[in-house]
């Protein structure tokens, strides 16, 4: 079990290595570019940045010289949590702009790793309705989850505690999810189908998730991250898909 987890936590560096071997490595920059380049946009002509910028505006202008300390701190974390937030949309439209690619970095580590058993190939605007659909679904299970934790936070004494292992176990859910997505959804397999396939590698997949995490929820990291965790990821589900298929 324990060397199960240990081999989970190495598909991250392995992914590297194997898309260097097979000559996809440079597709891995191109999402990135898609990434950097939607959260400059954002930043810069989005109007997230614009409407906490006049937030602040207006309370300083109504404000007494007094509080004006405060009106200053809190522009300083209206700032944070709009890059924030910033960074986290770019990541979300990126990897929807960039399915197809992602898609044919599904097909290549499954041919390689599966050299009996082809990806379906689909068009590219299959793949982004595809993507768009599942972050759809994500956004639906989000609100659900959301609301479950609200409940357990209520709970007496240990509720805090279990709300805090609740968000991270979900956490740690969705990005596993999030990574497979790409070989997962070109075979057309449902959410229940695929925790099916994952449960056959659960120690290989927390260990991943474990080194996964904290790449992708770092802001500004995730849009350098989250390409290769993904190209992990799709490691992670075709050794899941093999097994599924050996039983």
């Amino acid at each position: 079990m324990l060397q199960r987890f240990w081999n989970g936590m190495q598909y991250v560096p392995h992914a590297w290595k194997l898309c260097g071997s097979i000559g996809i490595r440079w597709m891995l920059f191109i999402p990135i570019i898609v990434n950097v380049s939607l959260g400059f946009l954002l930043l810069r002509y989005g109007l997230t940045g614009e409407v906490s910028r006049r937030i602040v505006d207006s309370l300083a202008q109504n404000a007494s010289p007094g509080i004006m300390v405060f009106v200053a701190l809190l522009a300083r974390f209206l700032d944070v949590v709009v890059f924030i937030l910033v960074t986290y949309t770019a990541v979300r439209f990126g990897t929807v702009i960039a399915s197809p690619l992602y898609g044919a970095i599904a097909e290549r580590v499954c041919d390689t790793l599966l050299p009996n058993q082809d990806l379906p190939s689909r068009s590219w605007w299959g793949d982004v309705t595809a993507a768009i659909g599942y972050e759809i679904k994500k956004i639906g299970l989000n609100i659900g989850f959301a609301i479950i934790a609200l409940i357990l936070s209520l709970v007496p004494v240990v509720g805090v505690v279990v709300d805090v292992g609740w968000t991270i176990g979900i956490a740690m859910i969705f990005v596993c999810l999030d990574v497979t997505d790409a070989s997962y959804s070109r075979r057309g397999q449902t959410f229940r189908q695929r925790a099916a396939e994952l449960k056959l590698v659960l120690p290989e997949a927390i260990g991943f998730v474990v080194v996964a995490l904290p790449m992708v929820s770092v802001p500004v990291v995730n849009m350098f991250t989250v390409p290769w965790c993904c190209a992990a990821g799709m490691f992670l589900a075709t050794e899941a898909h093999k097994r599924a298929s050996l039983r």
